[in-house]
């Protein structure tokens, strides 16, 4: 699973941070957009960008799942 990294900041866009990357990077200030996720087909995947730390994995699995949950009714 994959969510789409940007170098235009959004609201709700999550910044990565040198230190949040175990490997690899980008160039530039990006962002981690939750509500873009996608199951990339393998033959899809031409270079890997990185690898990012499992905490900063997990903020913004805690944030996709926000746009998971059921609208609450008022």
């Amino acid at each position: 699973m994959t969510v789409t990294l940007t170098t235009t900041p959004h609201d709700e866009g999550i910044p990565l941070d040198d230190g949040d990357w175990v490997n690899g990077g980008m160039p530039r200030q990006s962002y981690a957009s939750p509500w873009t996720v996608a199951s990339p087909k393998h033959a899809a995947i031409v270079q890997r960008q990185g690898r990012l730390s499992e905490s900063f994995a997990q903020t913004v699995v805690d944030a996709l799942e926000t746009y998971l949950e059921p609208p609450t009714e008022e």
